[in-house]
């Protein structure tokens, strides 16, 4: 299957895909695709959306970005929230400007995030990757609450981030398309990364909403802009991961029910507690 995915113009048949999947038009078309695409994710709950008639969606993107209905991820206390719902990956501590893409399939965080100042922030922190499966909820919000500092969109490749690829392909998450925000209180410092993948329509950063689409590079906000945890950060148009990377400080003082080991669900919004 990868090599079959090398060959691909892996961009251009994923904004194709995106560009499908917005089609509203003829209506019998994003009825169709609905259907296919749920009869295919059986797990997609729509019980938790906040409009659970799968009629109504004007298009495929419309129902894979669905709302859920107000308290259905409510946020634990604590420093620290899960982003999105999804399967925990690899997790561990930020050293020397390295974490895990998988066991043995290093990246820098400094290549990551395009600025190694806030990379430099971050050594002696920790992170943890999210996994988001075609029926988890899509959107995914802040999981610290302090001001937002700043984002940046980072234009790249969109190869697939199942395991095979993560295990199989080194640096993927430093290549593929992703975009970032970063939020800081007094209590330190975290950065929440979406990262796209094959058959990504589009990141949306809903803190600047052109982020993603047509803006390349960072924008931080002209005044102040205070967020809170559970606040809706970005959506993705189809995919993907979820990167959270957190200081020292937020490292040693997080507290939650979850702590991130691979393999295991998370809901957003369950408070995460990264080891000492």
């Amino acid at each position: 299957m990868l090599f079959l995915v090398r060959l691909l113009p892996r961009v251009a048949c994923s904004r194709a895909f995106g560009k499908l999947a917005s089609i509203s038009h003829p209506r019998w078309f994003a009825r169709l695709s609905i259907a296919v695409f749920h009869r295919a994710f059986p797990k997609i709950d729509l019980s938790e959306a906040l409009d659970p008639s799968r009629s109504s969606y004007a298009s495929l993107q419309a129902f894979f970005t669905r709302k859920l209905k107000p308290g259905m991820r409510p946020v634990e206390p604590g420093l620290l929230s899960a982003p999105s719902d999804g399967v925990f990956g690899q997790s561990g501590p930020i050293q020397s400007d390295t974490v895990l893409q998988a066991k043995g399939v290093p990246y820098s965080v400094a290549q990551f995030l395009q600025e190694p100042a806030l990379a430099a922030e971050l050594e002696g922190g920790a992170f943890s990757t999210i996994y988001l499966a075609p029926w988890n909820y899509h959107r995914v919000h802040h999981g610290f609450s302090g001001v937002l500092e700043g984002c940046r969109h980072i234009p790249g490749d969109l190869w697939p981030v199942h395991r095979a690829a993560v295990e199989g392909i080194p640096g993927l998450f430093v290549a593929n398309e992703r975009a970032w925000v970063a939020v800081r209180s007094p209590e330190g410092l975290a950065v929440f990364v979406m990262v796209g993948a094959y058959n990504v329509g589009s990141i949306r950063l809903t803190a600047n909403p052109e982020l993603g689409r047509t803006v390349q590079g960072s924008w931080k906000p002209a005044t102040a802009a205070n967020v809170s945890a559970g606040d809706e950060l970005g959506i993705f148009e189809m995919g993907s991961t979820v990167v959270v990377l957190v200081c020292r400080n937020l490292r040693e003082k997080s507290g939650g029910t979850a702590y991130p080991e691979t393999g295991r669900s998370v809901r957003c919004g369950i408070g995460v507690a990264f080891p000492k």
